[in-house]
């Protein structure tokens, strides 16, 4: 498929212009934070800088985060296995008693995924534990290769994650819903709706850790197991099976 082939060139430079960036960031300030660490000043603590622990923050403290999103799409939506980008910007602004409100947005170009909602955070010295509810809205649209189509989907997301700090570290493990409450395909000018499903779970795990000064790098592991993925929405399943979507996460957070 030339779409596949157009969208795999674009991720794999993009992909690694981040790594790069990465790389060269850490290797201009590795001399700095050793000297601040051998002189005993560094008093860096995750839990004062993390994004994605589920933790109680002081009122009114704005936190964000870009991403890039690896999608392993299956061979059962297209001819070929392969993988394809979505580019994320997250935010989150903390509120009263433990609570704060998340947002993020993912796209590629022709896929769009926003999302917002309140989670309710907990802390025991170390161990942190959140609560949330999310509401997303799917968009796709492509108007080449063949196609003439507009997806339309909202989704209710709740969540349940735990995480663990250490003092420049934190580990974390969130579990995701996905129910589809409603789905609508136009397809020129004859709209077809479809009524409301689970779409399906997932499962992720991320190391977070500090990359330079107060800015931190995180490394994630999703397992989806869905019916469909907003990012190969051309191929939307017609059965009923939920299929295996792996995805790796590579983020910024500053």
């Amino acid at each position: 498929m030339k779409l596949s082939l157009h969208i795999r060139q674009i991720s794999v430079g993009l992909f690694l212009a981040l790594l790069c960036a990465i790389n060269y960031s850490h290797a201009q300030t590795t001399g700095s934070n050793a000297k601040g660490e051998e002189s005993g000043t560094d008093t860096f603590d995750i839990k004062k800088r993390s994004f994605l622990l589920p933790q109680p923050l002081p009122k009114g403290k704005y936190s964000q985060q870009v991403s890039v999103q690896y999608i392993v799409i299956p061979k059962d939506w297209i001819t070929e296995t392969f993988t394809a980008p979505m580019f994320a910007y997250a935010g989150k602004y903390t509120l009263p008693y433990g609570f704060n409100l998340q947002s993020s947005l993912s796209t590629l170009f022709i896929s769009y995924r926003l999302n917002f909602g309140p989670f309710w955070n907990y802390s025991v010295n170390n161990l942190h534990f959140g609560a949330g509810y999310q509401v997303a809205f799917n968009l796709g649209f492509l108007k080449q290769f063949g196609y003439n189509t507009t997806l339309n989907i909202w989704e209710q997301q709740p969540s349940l994650t735990v995480g663990y700090s250490f003092k420049k570290m934190a580990a974390v493990l969130r579990g995701d819903m996905y129910y589809t409450s409603s789905l609508s395909e136009t397809q020129a000018g004859h709209t077809i709706s479809y009524p409301s499903f689970l779409n399906g779970y997932s499962i992720t795990g991320s190391l977070e850790q500090r990359l330079w000064k107060n800015n931190l790098v995180s490394f994630g592991f999703k397992f989806n197991y869905l019916k469909y993925h907003i990012i190969a929405w051309p191929a939307f399943p017609v059965n009923k099976y939920r299929y295996s979507v792996p995805e790796f996460d590579l983020a910024l957070s500053f």
